[in-house]
């Protein structure tokens, strides 16, 4: 078999016959309260299908990752919603020439090249859209935890802590690697999650590169995907293991 670090990985749109694929991460990932249903994924595949994509095993044809995103307004942020209302493809979704950012409504993976292969092929895709900022809530599993630790402490400051420069919470230093590093807002009631405690933190992340614009518009995706998939070679180390990352993304 071949090792997980050298799987051959390979990105795509994702179509309604994935359903029972990704239905299928979603099970191995999620509790059913958490899990997106067959009518979710429709939905979303029929509203922005060049915003859904998933990476599979070139081998097996295994789904390792998928990633899910719509376009939002930056105004759109300064409202206390939760994840359901972020995620939803209501008229939110449709704002035309508003629409200048991303929010990611959900990254799963088994599989850590996988996902950073998703993650640095939409980062390309919305710097040739023009998107100038992506958005992204985060539960923060170590919240729970240092809460009984330290009683006098609150979901706002632990989001905010940092050690040695980078967060106390696992998952937000996650995303911070990724680009995410300023903190929006921190929300109660954001996503079921019991280690956050049901909190969720909003983080953004800037779209680099935007002088590469001009060029990346006359690139065709399949260029996109090419450039996308050296990513993980140069920032996740080759024994790197499978990890699964929250449903909000």
């Amino acid at each position: 078999m071949r090792k997980r670090s050298s799987r051959i990985i390979v990105s795509r749109q994702l179509r309604l016959g994935d359903i029972p694929a990704l239905l299928d991460l979603e099970h191995k990932q999620w509790t059913p309260e958490q899990a997106a249903t067959a009518a979710d994924f429709r939905e979303r595949m029929r509203a922005h299908p060049e915003l859904c994509n998933g990476a599979f095993d070139r081998d097996t044809g295994e789904l390792l990752a998928s990633l899910f995103c719509k376009p939002t307004a930056e105004s759109e942020w300064v409202r206390p919603n939760d994840w359901k209302t972020c995620a939803a493809l209501g008229a939110s979704t449709h704002v035309g020439c508003q629409a200048s950012a991303l929010f990611g409504i959900s990254l799963t993976s088994v599989e850590p090249r996988a996902a950073m292969q998703l993650i640095a092929y939409q980062f390309l895709h919305a710097l040739r859209s023009g998107k100038r900022h992506a958005y992204l809530g985060s539960p923060m599993p170590g919240l729970s935890r240092h809460l009984s630790r330290h009683p006098g402490a609150c979901a706002e400051k632990y989001a905010r802590a940092v050690k040695s420069g980078v967060s106390l919470d696992p998952q937000l230093r996650y995303y911070h690697a990724k680009g995410f590093k300023e903190i929006v807002a921190v929300r109660a009631g954001y996503f079921p999650h019991v280690a956050s405690l049901d909190h969720g933190a909003i983080l953004r992340a800037r779209v680099p590169g935007q002088w590469l614009r001009p060029v990346l518009r006359v690139l065709p995706t399949r260029a996109l995907r090419t450039v996308a998939a050296a990513v993980p070679r140069w920032v996740i180390p080759d024994d790197a293991s499978g990890e699964a990352h929250p449903r909000p993304a």
